[in-house]
């Protein structure tokens, strides 16, 4: 496989000002990505897409190439299928030959090179079209409800599975945002992620944090050093 790795980061945060540049356990948050994924064998280069100057100087420092994003792709509304078109253009516009694409936050430094290995490795063992990391909640969202226009309730899942035991049911899964493998023709057909012939790559939820705040600054901090990494 030809894979590269992209980096979406950019400069604007509201729940925790800067989040991507903040220092946790000793290097910038988006360090603890891009090392992750230049440490990783199946990954041939690794892009980082933002329009944030301080950002772009801390990716190229790390060893990342950069993508420079138009500040409209930069916005609160920017969705994240436009951010992904707009940096395969550039790849392709750029001569730059790869067939999938690794697609990580960098808010998720609790992703290792270990499990960027191990998702690519099921993606070409299933010979899969998209490989999304996931975990499974202690409270299993197949036994949900859902709330009708008329004020009433039905099981989100079947009427069955709120009052079958948790054993009984399927597994379900909730993604965590730290890696999108995906085939790049693919993409491009529909210009989102493929939604067939998709496998999760299972984390455990301790490894799927995800900073948003403050609180889960300091959380992840705590975990670093817990797992010395």
């Amino acid at each position: 496989m030809k894979v590269v790795a992209l980096i979406t980061a950019r400069g604007g945060s509201k729940g925790l000002p800067r989040k991507n540049v903040l220092p946790v356990g000793g290097k910038p948050l988006i360090g603890w990505t891009i090392q992750a994924a230049l440490d990783c064998p199946q990954i041939e280069r690794v892009f980082v897409s933002t329009e944030d100057a301080e950002i772009a100087t801390i990716s190229a420092k790390f060893g990342a190439e950069v993508i420079p994003r138009p500040s409209a792709l930069a916005t609160d509304t920017a969705s994240s299928t436009d951010v992904v078109s707009h940096a395969i253009s550039w790849l392709e516009e750029h001569r730059i030959s790869c067939e999938q694409l690794a697609l990580l936050q960098p808010t998720s430094p609790l992703r290792t090179a270990n499990h960027l290995s191990e998702a690519l490795g099921l993606y070409e063992c299933q010979n899969a079209e998209c490989v999304i990391s996931v975990f499974e909640p202690l409270h299993t969202p197949v036994k949900s409800y859902i709330e009708n226009a008329d004020g009433s309730i039905e099981g989100l899942y079947s009427n069955e599975a709120p009052y079958m035991r948790r054993q009984d049911l399927p597994r379900a899964y909730q993604p965590n945002g730290a890696i999108y493998v995906f085939d790049i023709d693919e993409f491009k057909v529909n210009d989102h992620f493929p939604r067939k012939n998709t496998f999760a790559y299972v984390m455990p939820e301790s490894e799927s944090a995800d900073v948003d705040t403050l609180a889960d600054l300091l959380v992840v901090e705590k975990k670093i050093k817990e797992l010395k990494i």
